[in-house]
């Protein structure tokens, strides 16, 4: 092994590299070490341990997701809101490929863990554009469960492949998903 000199963002970025290819399940400090050409125990300067990495790694993609919604929110309310909240998070998630399964791991984490914050940080932005708008008969945590039930929903299967291959089908697909929720907002 050469003794090379690394940071802690090279790391990060050659660990997101392998999850996005390869899955969540592929990254091992042994695969990541070989990639970086370090030794696996020079990881542990860095990380408590892969769990702490993965962490990193959930939070950030999370992060980098909050980001684009604040700024692609800006300006709008009601329908159009949540129509570009759900568009945008769709297209994250399918640009993000394998590296959406960071998701599944969030549960594995504690309340006060970067990954789970930055999770809650999306969902209380849905929430407040659910409390910006008058819904025709649901709750509104019903509401926000629905939506990104059937928003992950329809994005979980469309990367387990269970979705028509065709992109132009399931973008439509989407889109008719996207107008059955929010034809449960009223309009003014």
């Amino acid at each position: 092994m050469s003794r090379k000199r690394l940071d802690h963002e090279q790391i990060i970025q050659q660990a997101q590299e392998i999850v996005y290819n390869d899955g969540v399940v592929a990254l091992t400090f042994q695969r990541l070490s070989k990639d970086l050409d370090i030794r696996s125990q020079s990881l542990y300067n860095y990380f408590k341990n892969l769990d702490d990495l993965v962490e990193q790694l959930g939070a950030r993609f999370l992060e980098d997701l909050y980001q684009q919604l604040i700024e692609g929110l800006i300006g709008l309310s009601g329908k159009a809101a949540f129509q570009k909240y759900a568009d945008i998070a769709h297209t994250y998630f399918e640009s993000q490929h394998r590296s959406v399964e960071l998701l599944y791991q969030v549960h594995t984490y504690g309340t006060k863990s970067e990954f789970y914050l930055a999770m809650a940080k999306i969902l209380d932005l849905l929430n407040t554009l659910v409390h910006s708008v008058t819904l025709k008969t649901m709750d509104e945590d019903a509401y926000v469960q629905t939506l990104i039930s059937s928003v992950f929903g329809f994005i979980v299967l469309e990367i387990m492949g269970f979705l028509p291959t065709d992109e132009k089908k399931r973008h439509e697909q989407f889109r008719q998903l996207l107008e059955l929720q929010l034809s449960e907002i009223k309009t003014n």
